[in-house]
């Protein structure tokens, strides 16, 4: 007996020449055989694809009336220019693709066919593989002294796991009962409006948003409208004297004029007077002879008393009119001896005003020296105002540019104050009630992703109750963050104004059982 060895087959899947339609582009051809690792096809080509290349295959098996389509990556990897024919090996074979090929060769080749709607749906339907070969390492084959690796890892895993478990449990139930979680809080810090001192224009405004100024340092310079509008008033001041001290000049130079008048009728006046009184002298003379002629013809009989008492009246009228020249005579020459004083005595009231009229002159005078004097001191002053800084700070706002106007009071600047932040923090009623004063607590900035601590400096319950437009308490619902909460800065400083934060307060119970075990522990 003979042996003949052959050499084995290379091929590691069934080829079979089943009938199978495989379209490359636009065209289609017929495949001399194919398997599960590629196929190999011939007819004639346009252009004869080159080895290595890839390309997309559509495969289609006819089977029991039915088209079957499968698409496949493949490759070229020989290649008959004689005989026409081009081999592809299958690059990319999808899972169901490979199940379906794999069904219809191994059917094939054992000569066992189904049908083809029981195959897609086997095919189709996702099921578990379970294996038919026993297990090469069952347990009693296993050496005694191996190491239970896989139960040692999943025990130390379960162990970790209930340790975070655990661990995060405890911490939260310790936050929950001892912490007390407030994102509602804010860093705030102390702003002031720079206002303008006067009305006046805007010269110079060297600071924007953002920039950071030192105390005292020049804010702005404007115009000094108050200086402008007191210059203008001195002036008229100055001019209203002026004039009014023209117009007295000129009524004191009449007034000497009329005083030499006065001073001239005075005179006229005394001689006059002069010339009346030696008038009623005589008249005096005659009534005083009469009177004496009617008492002696009284006596006699041959007069009546009532004439008697008629010359008596007549003589005391004479000497009556006699006495008050005389005595206007003594008031004359009194006026005459004074000089400048010198005024007629109409006799109601003395006219002229000499006296007067000089000393007004002389407080005009006064006046328009002083005036004048204030108006070039005013002149000469500076009239450029200049905005300081009260604190050092930043700039957050401004309100007005440079050449506009602006009105005393007005806001220019809005200045915050360095060094002055503070967290504001927002709480319920009933979660205000746990903070106490001087406590410390943690505060957390998201936008910096860090820490930093701080003390409860102000508690302020009634802080939302307040009606911003009435200035009046209102009640709010139990559930409003109505309460207020100042924390100031404890070592590290706060970020800056504007930066939303969230702080961790230290919880403090106020329920009666907390309240009785306190009490218990602090034998009260």
């Amino acid at each position: 007996m003979e042996i003949i060895h052959e050499r084995p087959s290379q091929r590691l899947h069934y080829r079979v020449t089943a009938p199978m339609r495989v379209a490359v582009g636009e065209q289609s051809f017929d495949a001399v055989d194919w398997g599960l690792g590629g196929c190999r096809i011939a007819g004639v080509f346009r252009d004869l694809p080159e080895v290595g290349t890839s390309h997309e295959l559509l495969c289609t098996l006819p089977f029991q009336g039915f088209n079957i389509t499968l698409k496949a990556d493949a490759k070229v990897i020989r290649l008959d220019e004689e005989k026409g024919e081009v081999a592809y090996r299958f690059v990319q074979l999808g899972e169901r693709e490979t199940a379906l090929m794999q069904h219809f060769v191994e059917d094939l080749v054992r000569g066992k066919m189904t049908d083809v709607a029981d195959t897609i749906v086997r095919i189709d339907t996702p099921v578990t593989p379970v294996p038919t070969k026993p297990d090469p390492n069952p347990v009693e084959a296993m050496p005694v002294r191996r190491w239970p690796v896989r139960q040692i890892v999943m025990t130390l895993f379960y162990f970790a796991l209930g340790a975070v478990v655990f661990g995060y449990v405890g911490l939260y139930v310790f936050a929950t009962l001892f912490r007390l979680e407030v994102t509602s809080a804010v860093v705030t810090s102390e702003r002031q409006a720079i206002t303008a001192p006067a009305n006046g224009r805007v010269l110079s405004a060297q600071h924007g948003i953002g920039d950071i100024v030192a105390a005292g340092q020049v804010l702005l310079v404007m115009e000094d409208g108050r200086h402008e509008e007191t210059l203008r008033r001195a002036q008229t001041a100055l001019a209203s004297t002026r004039a009014e001290l023209a117009e007295t000049e000129a009524l004191l130079a009449e007034e000497n004029r009329k005083a030499e008048g006065y001073a001239l009728v005075a005179r006229n006046n005394v001689r006059q007077a002069g010339s009346q009184v030696e008038g009623l002298e005589l008249a005096r003379e005659n009534a005083l002879l009469k009177v004496e002629r009617m008492r002696s013809l009284a006596k006699k009989g041959l007069a009546l008393a009532d004439d008697v008492e008629a010359a008596e009246l007549e003589l005391k009228s004479v000497i009556s009119d006699l006495e008050r020249k005389q005595i206007h005579i003594r008031e004359l020459e009194e006026l005459i001896a004074g000089g400048d004083s010198v005024r007629l005595f109409t006799g109601n009231a003395f006219a002229g005003r000499l006296e007067e009229m000089k000393a007004r002159v002389a407080r005009l005078k006064s006046q328009e020296t002083f005036q004048a004097s204030m108006v070039e001191d005013l002149m000469d002053k500076e009239t450029r105002l200049k905005v300081a800084a009260p604190f050092a700070g930043l700039v957050r706002e401004r309100d007005i540019l440079e050449g506009t106007a602006a009105k005393q009071g007005e806001p220019l600047l809005v200045l915050e104050k360095s060094g002055s932040e503070e967290v504001s923090a927002y709480l319920t009623q009933d979660e205000v009630l746990h903070i106490r004063l001087g406590t410390t607590a943690n505060i957390f900035v998201p936008s910096e992703n860090r820490w930093v601590t701080g003390t409860v400096d102000h508690i302020d319950r009634t802080d939302g109750f307040v009606d911003e437009v009435s200035e009046t308490f209102r009640f709010r619902a139990p559930d409003a963050r109505s309460a207020k909460v100042t924390l100031i800065p404890d070592g590290s400083a706060f970020p800056a104004s504007g930066t939303p934060i969230t702080v961790y307060f230290e919880r403090h119970r106020n329920n009666l059982v907390f309240r009785t075990a306190q009490q218990l522990v602090s034998g009260r």
